[in-house]
């Protein structure tokens, strides 16, 4: 044993930027003392600002907008607004009536938000700052397990990373997108304590945390990063070696993690003790019989075209998906060229005894069997921003084989002067790839829109009229009806927060909008209700409903003679037998246009007419009417 602690200091006293040995706080080099070692620290710190620039530029150019934010991006800026007056305890909603598990997502974002001004442009500067700090969190693991030429690999693959996600979702705060970048340096912590790097247990326990408890799809990937440390420590018979050898600095890591893992789940549990019991919710969900998942079968053919080279998604092509918007995924052939290079650059790893190198690639391997195990899991159509977690996996797979080659050149260059070149070399070549994938993502920031603009476009053509006549009410109930998207009544409830107008959520709801806003807490004094179409003539003849505003893109005389067109188009559809077309009509559904035509009796031509005013958009009016029970 002693033998074996004096080979890991002598390893450590040198310099080279890969190693089997283990870098850790007790025999690390003084390396600030080397001038050469400087100079590479500044070249790591151009490269990661290249990288980190483009995303505080979008960020920046985010607090120039105007922005009405509505749906999940509405109910996401209430709650972070929420941070310090009714604090969430649990993450954002799901769709199948639970939240994810934890508010980190929430608390962290609101402190850049208040930051930034406190108005819903700067949600998308706070998610740009979070992208950017994780970025430079991202280097410096990479500097402590690579040094320069681990930094200029990991930029470069982040850059890429960046130009495919470009301006809008890399200031996006929606969590399937706020926690791609978050993911990579997970496994780059992983990758860190699994070489003896203690003090890395707390980052990645907070790393760890905020990924799950932001968005639970990443639990397998966890779970097989958790697999991986077990499997990897095992084999090496070092378990010890995964704290300190010092009692005292093994109590501070153990007590620092454990510190940090109490202070993330906390709320969580104070929320399933005390509050909504989310977390069996959640288990009950999957613990129970339900819809079918994608299955293995699907995800195999998703992961084949993501982790495929060089036409990967991530590489900047465009996903294939179906009519209703899924992912079609690619031929399992599409596998054979990422799985043999992976297969033969283990092999050189392990022919040439790179064994750090080595271990990158075997967690990075436990990630993507995690993501293909998540993907398989996912209930619903595998829409692209569902599995957007690939886009990382397919980054990490392709620089663990590109530093596997670099560790091999590395073993085989014997001068310090040729590491030297090499290593300069290297720097060139990854602050091209960076410029040139960084250069267009600045190019387009100022230019880039917010998430669904067009809604805000409807609601300001309602919203002023509305906040004036219902200024100073008391709670209000806010319902959608008709062909109106929830993401109108969602972006209405958001502005009327910000206006001092306590908003009630329906019992639907109240995963959404948090459990302070229910019935039971709030009593509304009046409904406000959101129609559209052919609704907004039924409510204006209600005596008890009172007209608050409207927008409508089509003049009074359009909208007039767009409703004598439609009641034709109705009968000759019903008397053609597409009794459900005519309901399309008035229910904003789709569909008409491409089967209307070659109907008997159906005139083309008034198809054209009515279609083309409907793709203009329904009208939107606001009533207020009395207080309706939920």
């Amino acid at each position: 044993m002693q033998q074996h602690y004096r080979l890991s200091v002598v390893t450590q006293t040198l310099p080279p930027p890969i190693s089997d040995s283990r870098t850790t706080s007790e025999s690390a080099p003084r390396w600030w003392r080397d001038p050469w070692t400087i100079a590479t620290a500044i070249v790591a710190v151009a490269l990661t600002a290249l990288v980190i620039w483009p995303i505080v530029d979008a960020g920046s150019a985010a607090l120039d907008l105007v922005w009405r934010p509505s749906g999940d991006w509405a109910v996401l800026t209430m709650r972070v607004e929420d941070v310090g007056r009714h604090t969430p305890l649990v993450g954002p909603y799901s769709r199948f009536g639970w939240n994810h598990p934890g508010p980190l997502m929430y608390w962290l974002l609101a402190v850049p938000y208040h930051f930034f001004g406190d108005k819903p442009e700067a949600i998308l500067a706070a998610a740009a700052t979070l992208n950017a700090l994780t970025v430079a969190a991202l280097s410096a693991v990479a500097w402590r397990r690579g040094r320069l030429p681990m930094v200029a690999l990991t930029m470069a693959a982040i850059a890429i990373l960046v130009h495919a996600m470009g301006p809008v979702l890399i200031r996006d705060p929606w969590n399937p997108f706020i926690t791609l970048l978050p993911l990579a340096l997970t496994v780059f912590l992983v990758w860190s304590v699994i070489e003896g790097d203690h003090w890395m247990w707390p980052p990645l326990v907070f790393v760890a945390s905020f990924e799950l408890q932001s968005h639970i799809g990443y639990l397998p990937m966890l779970a097989m990063l958790g697999v991986a440390i077990a499997v990897i420590t095992w084999q090496r018979k070092a378990f010890a070696d995964l704290l300190p050898n010092s009692p005292k600095q093994r109590w501070w890591v153990l007590g620092t993690s454990l510190a940090v893992l109490a202070g993330c789940w906390f709320p969580v549990v104070v929320d399933q003790i005390a509050g909504t019991g989310n977390l069996g919710a959640i288990a009950q969900y999957f613990l129970s019989p339900g819809d079918r998942p994608a299955g293995f079968g699907t995800a195999l053919h998703v992961a084949a075209d993501q982790l495929r080279f060089p036409a990967a998604p991530w590489l900047g092509r465009s996903e294939v998906a179906g009519l209703d918007g899924a992912l079609l995924g690619s031929g399992l052939t599409a596998f054979v060229l990422p799985v043999l290079a992976m297969a033969a650059s283990l092999w050189l790893a392990i022919r040439r005894r790179t064994f750090a190198a080595m271990r990158f690639q075997l967690v990075v391997l436990a990630t993507a069997i995690g993501g293909l195990i998540a993907t398989a899991r996912v209930i619903g159509p595998l829409f692209d921003w569902v599995v957007r977690w690939w886009w990382v996996i397919a980054s990490l797979w392709w620089l663990s084989v590109a530093w596997v080659l670099w560790s091999a050149i590395w073993s085989c260059l014997e001068s310090r002067s040729l590491q030297r070149i090499a290593t300069g070399v290297l720097a060139v070549a990854a602050t091209i790839v960076t410029l040139t994938a960084t250069g267009p993502v600045i190019d387009a920031a100022s230019s880039a829109q917010p998430p669904s603009p067009s809604t805000g476009t409807v609601l300001n053509g309602f919203l002023q009229q509305t906040l004036d006549a219902l200024r100073g009410s008391g709670p209000l109930l806010v319902v959608t009806t008709g062909s109106v998207r929830g993401d109108y009544g969602d972006a209405l409830r958001l502005q009327l927060e910000r206006a001092g107008i306590q908003v009630v959520a329906e019992s639907n709801m109240v995963s959404h909008l948090g459990p302070e806003r229910s019935e039971s807490r709030r009593t509304p004094v009046g409904t406000l209700w959101i129609v559209s179409a052919d609704e907004i003539a039924r409510f204006k003849a209600d005596p008890s409903m009172n007209y608050l505003g409207g927008w409508d893109p089509l003049t009074p005389g359009q909208r007039e003679q767009f409703f004598i067109d439609e009641s034709i188009l109705q009968d000759q559809l019903i008397t053609a037998g597409r009794v459900d077309l005519a309901e399309a009509l008035t229910n904003g559904s789709g569909g008409v246009d491409t089967e209307a035509n070659g109907l008997d009796g159906v005139d083309p031509l008034l198809v054209a007419r009515v279609e083309a005013l409907r793709r203009k958009g329904d009208p939107v009016a606001v009533f207020l009417g009395p207080p309706r029970s939920s």
